[in-house]
């Protein structure tokens, strides 16, 4: 039997679908920074949860959590270089352009365009095993 070949192309697009939404999980866990919660508060317009819903909410806060934790260790075991590139394009505030990558790191735009399309390969693989590993 032949060895599954890897289709890079999905593979890339899977690894960076779960990427892009890392932002998002990173605000609902609350390691935001910045507090823009109003001043005022309306009491007319809170409700109070009944314990099954909280307990559902907490219970899909802990999976939210549990999903950055597995993106930001499977970011941990990739090379420095790869890091540097996926940090700086999905895990900073505002991501970075390529060019501002390689003016970052050092590297020229086109070897960050190249590096990029590796890390994302050695980021499927990291990430739960390769669960983002997508085969032809």
């Amino acid at each position: 039997m032949y060895p599954k070949r890897i289709d890079v192309k999905q593979t890339r697009c899977n690894v960076r679908e779960v990427l892009k939404n890392f932002r998002k999980l990173d605000r609902m866990v609350g390691r935001v920074t910045v507090d823009i919660e109003s001043p005022r508060r309306i009491n007319s317009l809170k409700a109070t949860l009944s314990d099954q819903s909280s307990e559902r909410a907490s219970m899909q806060m802990i999976a939210i959590e549990a999903e950055r934790n597995a993106i930001i260790n499977a970011l941990m075991v990739l090379s420095l270089t790869n890091r540097m590139i996926l940090y700086y394009s999905y895990f900073v505030p505002e991501s970075f352009s390529n060019y501002k990558i390689s003016l970052e790191i050092g590297y020229s735009e086109r070897t960050i365009q190249r590096k990029k399309a590796e890390a994302l390969i050695e980021f499927a693989e990291a990430y739960k095993s390769g669960k983002l590993i997508a085969y032809k």
